[in-house]
């Protein structure tokens, strides 16, 4: 009996809501794609500036990619809206290394040199806009560079990588594809990336798609804004906790006060994590995404009338061994010093010259390497921000 009530009930609800007229869903639903097409750019367009009213950029960008994208045409307003506070403002872009991965957002390179720069120009003030992005590849410094040239920095710093042109990198040499669908990038620059990276064609149709629907192209901002990220990132986070809490936490590296044979078996399990990273076949000057794209960098920067300055970042030996001192990575390291004295933008390298002490991990620096690397490009910079050649 209660079984028989039980099934009559759920046969209402499923009458209840079960469609009269699939024609009549379908209408409803194109008319909402409709309805979405038209007024999402405005929708966007408001929502943005109203957080520019009393958004406040900090010492970087953020940590999850999906608010990255969000948050960046919100960056771009607020340093146009306060280029003016300062008398000299630098523009500081990059991957990893210049973002400050492992230390805190006071320990980066940018923060260190606006730091040294405040020494060198007192009674100025000063700001170093750190606008890296972690995880990007030359083809995304290019976007960002031809994104913000419009605000007319007082000067430019950039970081390059070696590990921007092994073949874990040039696969994808364009990391962040709204960065090249970004509408505010200028014509000759989606030009320049169309000829460097020719997308196969399912890339291109997910881009036709990302440029002509609004819903599918607002798609990260509109998961960023009610979800602060993809639902599937924060439902993988809680999984991998519980998971962490059940079997005892996760792996405990050796530290540096552990015995020898302890902290070897360490670095050598790091060492193998990021191997894949490290490329010693020769680098192809033709055909080779990340170099092509680096060239562009160099070929825009030299063109500028504000200075400019370009370093090569340096790897932890201790850790990499024999990944970064074979004789293929060297020359590889050899050429792309090559293409940066080729051109009329002046750079350093820290090659060979960082101690393993001032790496928290294969490539990032602690907060003293930063504050070296700081230093040192902040002697160079600041004569050419006096207008002086050094």
């Amino acid at each position: 009996m209660l079984l028989d009530v039980m099934r009559d009930r759920w046969n209402r609800i499923r009458e209840a809501v079960q469609p009269k007229d699939l024609r009549r869903v379908f209408a409803v639903f194109l008319g909402l794609m409709l309805l979405a097409q038209v007024s999402l750019p405005s929708l966007v367009n408001r929502y943005y500036e109203s957080q520019s009213r009393t958004y406040v950029y900090g010492q970087r960008l953020p940590r999850n990619f999906e608010q990255i994208h969000k948050d960046f045409p919100l960056v771009l307003r607020y340093i146009e809206k306060h280029l003016s506070d300062y008398d000299i403002n630098v523009l500081f872009l990059g991957d990893s290394v210049a973002y400050g991965a492992g230390v805190g957002e006071n320990e980066t390179i940018p923060a260190y040199l606006e730091e040294e720069l405040k020494g060198l120009f007192p009674g100025k003030k000063v700001r170093v806009w750190n606008l890296a992005v972690p995880g990007s590849e030359p083809g995304d410094l290019y976007c960002v560079l031809r994104r913000v040239g419009a605000l007319h920095p007082d000067a430019v710093v950039a970081d390059f990588n070696l590990l921007f042109y092994g073949k874990a990198s040039i696969q994808d040499p364009v990391a962040f594809n709204w960065l090249y669908l970004d509408p505010g990038l200028p014509a000759d620059a989606v030009k320049k990336v169309n000829t460097v990276y020719p997308r196969p064609f399912p890339d291109r149709v997910a881009e036709f798609f990302d440029r002509y629907f609004p819903l599918y192209h607002y798609r990260e901002l509109i998961n960023s804004v009610l979800f602060g990220g993809h639902p599937r990132d924060k439902v993988e986070a809680k999984l991998k906790a519980v998971w962490q809490k059940l079997s005892g936490g996760g792996v405990v590296a050796a530290s540096a006060a552990s015995p020898g044979p302890a902290a070897a078996a360490d670095r050598a399990k790091q060492r193998e994590k990021v191997a894949f990273m490290y490329d010693s076949s020769p680098i192809n000057t033709e055909t080779n995404a990340a170099y092509l794209f680096s060239e562009a960098v160099l070929e825009f920067l030299e063109r500028q009338e504000y200075p400019s300055f370009v370093f090569l970042t340096d790897q932890n030996r201790d850790i990499l061994g024999p990944l970064v001192t074979n004789p293929g990575f060297v020359s590889n390291a050899r050429l792309v010093e090559s293409l940066l004295r080729r051109y009329q933008v002046p750079y350093l390298s820290f090659c060979g010259r960082m101690p393993g002490e001032s790496f928290v991990d294969h490539v990032h620096l602690n907060p003293d390497g930063n504050r070296k690397v700081a230093r040192e490009l902040a002697r160079e910079l600041a004569p050419r921000l006096r207008g002086v050649s050094p």
